[in-house]
């Protein structure tokens, strides 16, 4: 007996060009770094009063964390 999930996991695979193709890649460590900067910049923009910081630094966290993102998303498409 197979998990829903493995069953609609089926369908969405299938070979008519109707669905994307769902599943994992490897993520290169820029990639995943630039991911946790863009989380921490969302929680510094949220936190940023309490935290009596600047709203640079979250700003500034946030750019640092996109290029860093779109950097490890191409350095990892090129590995063969």
């Amino acid at each position: 007996m197979t998990s829903f999930l493995a069953d609609f996991r089926k369908r969405i695979n299938r070979d008519d060009g109707k669905y994307f193709q769902v599943g994992n890649r490897p993520l290169h460590w820029l990639e995943i770094v630039g991911l946790l900067l863009t989380v921490a910049a969302i929680a510094l923009w949220q936190l940023h009063v309490k935290a009596s910081l600047n709203m640079l630094w979250a700003l500034f966290t946030g750019i640092t964390g996109l290029l860093l993102t779109v950097l490890g998303d191409t350095l990892g498409r090129r590995r063969p």
